[in-house]
């Protein structure tokens, strides 16, 4: 085909083809998988009331929960896409197209991960920190419950969420801490009962910068943690081996005190994620290493009930 000069290229058509039908008979997993995704969509789409996303009924209206069309709609999808997703087609939706479902259908943390399995198994969706949220009532049960080791909660930005008795002992308290105070790394840095508590402080401080970095790695647009790691760089410690770029994940492993009132005391160090907790919270044990620790925080314990 030859254009006369300066002239504009005849226009090309372009068709896009809708995926294959599903195969009632196609057994692999990536059918079975869509076929689960389809009926997941559906049951969830029955389940959500319209008048929830302000949707007014109609007197004649029939359907139980959202039509096809306004899940399209409030997901930000054409109606042929999420008619796609229900009769099983194989289709690649982006994550956009998936977190435009979870805000349509309103799903919650577990079943936006079920979603991700079942349309997107290669995405790793980050998950939703709370940040803000108090522990609930069985998860302090069990902190303590823990007693008499030391325990305390941290969300994502190390503060800390929650406490036990012990730790309130061993640790010098927390309520009389300032709201940008309760945090584990403005302790190490700031508080001089800290600095001299610990008597590996140098070898911790460094460990848990490198931890901070990894553990905050996906909150950039945090700014309350911006606020905090500015605040931490006024200590040139923290400033230094920020800089360093260094990354590490949490070890389990034993810290040794040097309390004003026990004195030296042992102990084996790990934190852990409670199955009921949000997604950033976690967990800080401090077990006993030997018999005069454990006989120690008892003594410290029983004088204090």
């Amino acid at each position: 085909m030859s254009y006369t000069l300066g002239a504009s290229p005849a226009p090309i058509l372009v068709v896009l083809l809708p995926p294959s039908p599903m195969n009632a008979n196609d057994n692999t997993v990536e059918a079975k998988r869509r076929r689960e995704l389809a009926k997941f969509l559906r049951a969830r789409r029955d389940q959500i009331q319209p008048a929830t996303h302000g949707i007014a009924l109609r007197a004649r209206r029939r359907a139980r929960g959202l039509l096809r069309e306004e899940v399209a709609d409030i997901a930000g999808i054409s109606l042929s896409w999420y008619t796609w997703f229900e009769q099983a087609r194989p289709i690649n939706p982006s994550a956009q197209v998936l977190e435009g479902l979870v805000r349509a259908l309103k799903l919650s943390a577990v079943e936006r991960r079920h979603l991700y399995k079942l349309a997107r198994p290669d995405l790793n969706p980050k998950a939703k920190p709370s940040l803000s949220a108090p522990l609930n009532a069985p998860l302090t049960a069990v902190l303590n419950g823990l007693a008499p080791h030391p325990v305390y909660a941290i969300n994502g930005r190390w503060e800390f969420v929650a406490w036990n008795r012990p730790a309130e002992l061993v640790f010098g308290g927390f309520e009389h801490l300032a709201p940008t105070e309760r945090n584990v790394m403005h302790r190490l840095l700031f508080d001089p009962h800290w600095r001299t508590l610990f008597v590996n402080w140098a070898e911790i401080i460094e460990s848990a910068v490198a931890q901070f970095r990894a553990a905050t790695v996906g909150m950039a647009g945090d700014t309350r943690l911006s606020a905090l790691i500015e605040t931490f760089s006024e200590s040139s410690t923290f400033a230094n081996l920020w800089r360093r770029q260094q990354v590490a994940r949490p070890q389990a492993k034993k810290k040794i005190l040097a309390h004003p009132l026990l004195g030296r005391l042992e102990f084996d160090y790990a934190t852990f994620k409670p199955d009921d907790a949000s997604s950033d919270l976690r967990f800080t044990i401090y077990t006993p290493a030997d018999v005069d620790c454990a006989q120690s925080i008892r003594r410290l314990c029983d004088a204090d009930s």
